[in-house]
Parts: structure tokens; sequence; C-alpha cells
């Protein structure tokens, strides 16, 4: 009881001094220059949402060489507008809450030119990358080392922030902002493309709300009715797309055009995802994989708990009621007492629906990978599909020409296979099909790849492989079919054979029409010489 009356006491003398608390005025500081990126916090300023919290807000624009985490911890700022890096300052002793993420996708990219010969991650290691050097751009170097790339090898130069580094081909790519660089770069009219880390595995949180832990601390309800407000904000913002773009463009950035921030709002609200993902949602497993990164990287020794770290809003509960009389002191306690037990409900609704979230974004990865698994598989033979092999091939191509290293082709066929579907049936034809495609995937090295091209027909792309060499695994693959007894259903015991044409890669000569076609070639030239051969097609 003694604690209780002591609990109630602070917290009516808490009362008592908020009103001298609201005069005080919060800054934000942004992460950037004004545009839709940060249209909540407007919206919470524009709409009075901030002024209904009893909130003195001071929005503070960024700008190059300005940190706004830096801001943060120098006292600067109250709460800034941060990358996925804050956890890093956390976890180096700092004192930084995470209170909200905004943006649940990443927008970082690399963006290189359209008639550059990058493609993928593994172009970029030897380019010329543009960076700002922060450990708020973390999940730029982490994409290189989850691919293995070694990031002390990377060409890596400070941005300039000028995208005309780019377009001049001063740096090969560039890192940017999906919602700003790529409308830039249309405007311009300079064709581009975009490599997003996102692609290989890294989706960090960006433009996460943090505080100050030790203003937090001393201001709790101000920080509790700052983040509603902002997130408010963010909600109008979102709803209401057309009147935040105006209002931004006649108020905070004149000098972006209504329909840059038309493109940039579209995007930032297909990365906020709104209508899956509750405002400001974040996942706890999901910053601990992002500190666990951080501490592959060697930026970080230890990763701690994270519990200090992401936000947790207090009690909402009006205490305000007792300033009126100490006499109803009694009554304040029973109404404590019920309000603790409805704080106990809500906390488990909430914990609930933090539990449905983070189902529905786990769901979300799983589709996401299925999808992926679809789009790039055969779904009879388990093997590469042929719109993935020949992306792969041509990826294969630029890396022979620019390496000078060996590469082959085979085309296969199954021998008199309509034979099998005409006399046992489709259904024997598919198992007689998987069989051989297993037969294949055994045979071949670990760095070839396998693929059904159509029909009967299979692909083997084989890198750095001489022709001798080449010769002996398709005569080794062709022998290992020959011997194998396809056994249907029924019991019905099939022999297959196989006809495979190879042709080896001629730089300077080859595109992969010319290669497919000479390989296609070889393999009409072991059909016509009598199947259950190995043809070479110089």
């Amino acid at each position: 009881m003694n604690n209780i009356i002591i609990r109630l006491v602070m917290l009516i003398m808490a009362l008592m001094m908020l009103n001298v608390r609201a005069e005080e005025v919060i800054r934000l500081q942004l992460r950037w220059h004004h545009q839709f990126q940060f249209a909540g916090y407007y919206m919470a300023l524009e709409q009075g949402y901030y002024q209904q919290a009893g909130l003195k807000v001071d929005i503070v624009p960024g700008a190059p060489g300005i940190s706004a985490l830096d801001q943060l911890l120098a006292g600067n700022a109250q709460f800034a507008v941060s990358a996925s890096g804050a956890v890093l300052a956390y976890l180096q002793g700092r004192p930084v809450v995470a209170m909200a993420a905004v943006l649940q996708k990443s927008p970082n990219v690399w963006l290189v030119r359209a008639d550059s010969d990058i493609y993928t991650l593994q172009d970029l290691a030897s380019r010329k990358l543009e960076l700002s050097l922060s450990q708020e751009n973390a999940e730029f170097l982490a994409v290189f080392a989850k691919e293995g790339i070694d990031i002390s090898k990377l060409q890596l130069s400070n941005s300039s922030m000028q995208l005309d580094d780019l377009i001049s081909g001063k740096t090969d790519a560039f890192n940017g902002y999906l919602s700003n660089e790529p409308y830039q770069l249309e405007q311009s009219g300079v064709p581009y493309r975009v490599i997003q880390p996102v692609e290989y595995g890294v989706n960090f949180y960006q433009d996460i709300l943090i505080g100050h832990a030790d203003w937090l601390r001393q201001h709790p309800l101000q920080a509790a009715a700052f983040r509603k407000a902002s997130l408010d904000g963010w909600q109008f913002a979102l709803d209401n797309i057309d009147y935040s773009v105006n209002y931004i463009h006649q108020h905070d950035a004149p000098e972006k055009s209504l329909a840059h921030l038309q493109y940039e709002a579209r995007v930032i609200r297909s990365l906020v995802m709104p209508d899956l993902v509750e405002l400001g949602h974040m996942n706890p497993d999901r910053w601990q994989q992002i500190a666990a990164t951080y501490q592959a990287l060697g930026m970080v020794k230890t990763v701690r708990p994270l519990d200090n770290f992401i936000y947790a809003e207090p009690v909402a509960t009006d205490y305000r009621l007792l300033i009126k009389s100490v006499l109803l002191m009694l009554l304040v306690i029973a109404f404590l007492a019920f309000c603790t037990l409805r704080y106990r409900r809500l906390a488990a609704a909430l914990r609930a629906e933090m539990n449905r979230h983070a189902q529905t974004e786990r769901l979300l990865v799983e589709r996401n990978e299925e999808l992926l698994q679809l789009a790039s598989t055969d779904i009879l033979t388990g093997l590469t599909n042929r719109r993935v092999i020949i992306q792969q091939a041509q990826a294969e191509i630029r890396r022979a020409s620019r390496y000078q290293k060996d590469l082959a082709v085979m085309m296969l066929d199954i021998d008199h296979f309509k034979q099998v579907n005409d006399q046992y049936g489709h259904a024997a034809g598919d198992r007689v099909l998987a069989e051989f495609a297993a037969l294949c995937m055994q045979s071949i090295r670990d760095s070839d790849l396998a693929g059904r091209y159509g029909g009967e027909e299979f692909f083997i792309l084989m890198p750095e492989i001489d022709l001798k060499t080449a010769i002996l695994s398709a005569e080794r693959l062709r022998m290992t079919v020959a011997a194998h007894p396809f056994k249907l259903s029924d019991g019905t015991v099939l022999s297959v054979s196989c006809s495979i044409g190879i042709a080896m890669y001629m730089p300077q000569q080859d595109d992969l029409d010319k290669l497919l076609l000479r390989a296609d070639q070889a393999l009409y030239q072991a059909k016509h010489q009598g199947r259950n051969r190995c043809c070479v097609q110089q």
C-alpha cells in the first residue's frame, strides 16, 4: 500500500508539471531535405495532432554532411528520423531508442546506367562504387558480405551526393533512394538499372523514428504522445496523398515539382505497406537479425538483447483526475486497479495483434520464396526452367568473355520419347522425364546447371570446362542413362537412351543465340547418326 501511495504522489507531481513541460519545444531532426519522405510529420503538425497532444514541435531538415543520429546523440534534438544503423549505435552503448519503423521495406538501391554491363551484385564487385560512407548505410555493405564478396576489396568512394557522377561516368554505381534518384534519371532521359539489396535477402527497416533514451525516461507521457501524433500524421498523409503533396510543395519543398512529389509518394506508400502492416510496426526478431548482420560485418563485437532499444509505450491511463482532490485517493486506487486489469487485457490483445502481424510477415516471406521457386523451377522435373537457365547462360557468357574462361553447353534429347507417351501414356512419360532429370543432376558437377529446355529436351550449362572434359562428362551421362532401368508404376521397366549435342563458347564470335544454335545442330547430328551418342559442333 505504501508503494502505491508513493507512486500516486509522484504521478500527481508529474501531472502538475505537465503544463510546464508542454511549453518545451521538441525538435525532430530529419535525415534529408524536405520531401514526401517525411510527409507524416508535416501532416501531424499541419493537422494539429501535435498541438492536440500538448506538444510544440520544430521539424528540422537534414542536409549533406549532417547525420540525424549524431544530432540526436549530441542533444540537439529529442527525436530524429534515422536508418537501421541506429541499432549499431545502441549496441555501442549510445542512448538510442527505436520508436517506430515507417518503411517496412528498404528503399536503398544501387543505380547503374542501362548502357553498362552491370546486371548483378557480383558485377559491382570490381567497379567504382559511390556510397555515403556512414554506419547508417551498412545495408549496402551487408549485401556484399552475404554474397561472400570481400568488402575490403571494393572500390568505394564517399558519395558527393551528385547524381551527375553516375550520368557522366565518374562512378559506375551510385547509392540512391528508390523514391528519389530514379525519378531524376527518368526526367533527365538517362536509362538506368536498379540493383536492390532486398533481392539478395538483405532488407533492413528504414526511416526509423528514434528518440534519445535519457529524454524518453524523463518525459514518458510526452514521448508516447509524440509517437502517436506522428503515426496519426502518417495515416493522414497516406490516406490523403494529393492534399499532402500540394501542402509539401507549397510550404516545405517548393523546389520539387508536384510530379516528383507524387512519384515519391507512390513509392513511399508501397514501402510503408499500410494495407498489410500496422504503421510503425517493428518485429524484435527482425531487429535481432539486423544486429547480427552488423556483427557479421565486424562493426560490433557482440550482440546483446534489444529490450531497451525497441520502444515500449507506457500505460496510457489518465491520472490527472487525481489533481482535483487528494480526498478521492481511495476511489482512485480502485480506479487504478480497474485500469490495471484493463491494461493487462489490452496488453494481451496487443501481443496477440503483434503476433498476428509477425505471422503475416513470416507468411509473406514464405509466399515470396514459394513464388520465386515457382518462377524459376520446372514443376515436373524440379530443374531450372528455360527462362532462368537462359538468363544464367547469358551471365556465364559475359563472365567467360570478361575473364577468358572456357564454357560449354549440352543440349540433350530423350530418344524416341513420343513412343513412350503413345505406348504407355503421358503419366509414364512424365515419370521418365523426372527420372531422366534426376540422372542429369547426379551426373554433373556442383558448378554446372541443368534445366529443362522444353518437352523432352534438356540443357546443361558447364562453366570453366575444356572440350575434352565436356565430352567425357557427356559420355558418362549418356551411358548412365542407357544403363538405368526406368521403372513405371505398373512394374514395367523401360530402356531409354539420349542424344547429346555439345558446343564450346568461342569468344569474339559467339553470342547466346549462336552458341545454342551450334549445340542444337550437334544434337541434330547425333540424332541423324543413329541416336544414343554425343556429337560436337565446332
